[in-house]
């Protein structure tokens, strides 16, 4: 009896360049806009996690300044190798979250080079029409907030350099660096304005993100939208709340 002889199909195996490996499987994920969207989604979230754990731990302010030098020696030297993990986590988040928005932003104007004679965006709110520019300001502001607050390359407080500052327990006087920071007004205005982009960007990206994954219903669409407010409401009076308290002599 004969056979028939099947033509040799050329299978990729997990050996090979164009095995099914981990990027493999990532990679279509990554080039169509749907796994874009997903992810500028999921790390959206986790940033809005982290910016509101990071506004509850600023304002021990408020507390004292013991209580505030606590809290940041506890994040600086009581968690370890966790801290760097939780560092490392929000870094992948912060530049995936930019460069697929970039990318998503180039594959919309690459699938239509030339305007619309009359844009439809007549219903698209004000928040979600500047998307992409508060979240470039909010991405320049937090360079700046770097370069001024974590590593002290763009200010002193009275010709000390604000890693310098010790308090009497001989730890970082975060307190202080938050006095001498804002205690300038441009500083503060600076800080202020930032705020404001947040605002705004959260308005929007917050109820965007559940509708990307699929849970923002006709039902659940005007909760998404009170939770995206009040989240944005939340970090802008909290965060305005510091540098218009060093200002006004409040917080001393």
């Amino acid at each position: 009896m004969s056979t028939v002889a099947h033509p040799k199909q050329n299978y990729p195996t997990n050996s090979e360049p164009g095995g099914k490996g981990f990027l493999h499987y990532l990679r279509p994920f990554l080039n169509n806009t749907v796994g874009a969207k997903l992810l500028v989604a999921i790390t959206g979230l986790m940033l809005s996690g982290f910016v509101v754990g990071h506004l509850i731990g600023n304002l021990k302010v408020y507390s004292g300044a013991e209580s505030l030098n606590a809290y940041a020696y506890f994040l600086k030297h009581s968690l370890g190798i966790l801290i760097w993990v939780a560092r490392g986590g929000l870094l992948v988040a912060f530049v995936t979250h930019i460069v697929l928005v970039l990318r998503l932003k180039a594959l919309s104007r690459a699938a239509r080079p030339i305007p619309y004679a009359n844009p439809g965006t007549i219903q698209a709110t004000y928040t979600s029409r500047y998307m992409l520019v508060t979240g470039l300001a909010i991405f320049f502001f937090l360079m700046y907030h770097l370069a001024h607050f974590t590593f002290g390359w763009v200010h002193t407080a009275d010709g000390t350099n604000y890693l310098d500052l010790k308090d009497a327990n001989g730890h970082h006087d975060v307190y202080a660096m938050v006095i001498a920071g804002f205690r300038t007004s441009y500083i503060a205005v600076l800080y202020i304005v930032a705020q404001v982009f947040l605002f705004l960007h959260l308005i929007h990206g917050f109820q965007s993100a559940f509708q990307t994954l699929g849970l923002n219903t006709p039902r659940l669409q005007p909760a998404w939208r009170m939770m995206g407010l009040g989240l944005a409401a939340f970090l802008l009076i909290g965060n305005v709340s510091i540098p218009i308290a060093v200002l006004s002599g409040w917080i001393q």
